[in-house]
């Protein structure tokens, strides 16, 4: 339910490791050589609390994604703080002015990036939090993996954390890269400019021709034989043995997509589509603000969405049918 003030929550700790020095020269194809080491288990040390905030000020900045863990939400801003849902309350958990694009959660972790190689490791079990720079160039989408994440940004940047090591992990992409879904080290799927795909698997990374010349900046599967992707001016592409064109009805760039518990895509304008790749329908907000995440949080697969205007943000909670449960923020 909604609340006028966010509780404060429990001790959080912030490491900051800065990856100086890091090289930027990319693979040709996993696994790599000699890792390149960049510290992400330094001692952390204690921060105060987060006091309790007020909810309609919490909400006044950009938004940019989210996702949920078992315990909480969570919330990033593109030059902003970040939000935390505890079940019961939002708090601003850290009011670092980072510039963040997306965060992908899994049970116990989440992971965010942003502009400039901006990478956060969010431990929601132990309350901890670490800070690094993994390139110069921007990072637009994370996807976690097994102990890490991969992530892809600008001008073709792919990298990948595991066991504490972050290296580059393709060469020869050039598109700006916008989001990705993984499943292995060794298989994954990653959307960007000009309609680019590219499909990862035991050669390395792979193009798939979309038949689009839209950008994608979204995509979601269960395997790689079955995947969604979203882009510009309404395109939405499904794969199984190929990729298909499926209608949209909508010509608003689209910014998100999930497949499961069932089919859901945001977009611009308070574009929301659900159903099936046969049958999308609109649901109305009532909200003409851009729709930038959509994901699905507990055992009742409950959807979440957040959409941003200007400075201001806001958050649904849906029910599966499309009912809006509750709404936070003027967005």
């Amino acid at each position: 339910m909604r609340s006028a003030t966010a509780a404060a929550i429990a001790v959080l700790t912030v490491v900051v490791a800065i990856g100086g020095g890091l090289a930027i020269a990319r693979i040709t194809r996993p696994p790599a050589p000699t890792p390149v080491r960049v510290s992400v288990t330094a001692p952390p040390t204690a921060v105060p609390s987060p006091t309790a905030v007020d909810e309609a000020a919490l909400f006044r900045q950009p938004l940019s994604s989210g996702c949920a863990t078992t315990q909480s939400v969570w919330v990033v801003t593109n030059g902003g703080g970040l939000l935390r849902y505890d079940g019961s309350a939002w708090s601003q958990v850290d009011d670092t002015l980072r510039s963040l694009t997306s965060v992908a959660c899994a049970p116990t972790r989440a992971y965010a990036v942003g502009l400039v190689g901006a990478l956060l490791l969010i431990d929601d079990a132990a309350r901890q939090i670490r800070a690094t720079d993994v390139t110069i160039e921007d990072l637009f989408g994370v996807a976690p993996l097994g102990d890490g994440a991969l992530m892809v940004g600008s001008r073709g940047a792919v990298f990948i954390l595991a066991g504490g090591d972050i290296q580059p992990y393709a060469s020869g992409i050039d598109e700006d890269l916008h989001d990705l879904v993984a499943f292995s080290q060794t298989s994954a799927w990653a959307v960007g400019d000009a309609g680019i795909t590219y499909r990862l698997d035991q050669r390395g990374w792979n193009p798939v021709g979309s038949g689009q010349a839209a950008t994608l900046r979204a995509i979601a599967a269960t395997t790689p034989a079955n995947a969604v992707a979203v882009g510009d001016g309404g395109v939405v592409v499904a794969y199984a043995s190929g990729w298909h064109t499926v209608k949209s009805g909508v010509n608003a760039r689209l910014r998100d997509v999930i497949v499961e518990p069932a089919l859901w895509i945001v977009g611009d304008g308070g574009t929301l589509l659900h159903g099936s790749l046969d049958d999308l329908r609109p649901i109305d907000l009532h909200t003409s603000c851009d729709l930038v995440s959509v994901f699905a949080r507990g055992p009742r697969a409950e959807v979440w969405v957040v959409g941003v205007k200007g400075g201001a943000g806001g958050v649904w909670r849906l029910a599966t049918d499309g009912t809006v449960t509750t709404h936070w923020g003027g967005c």
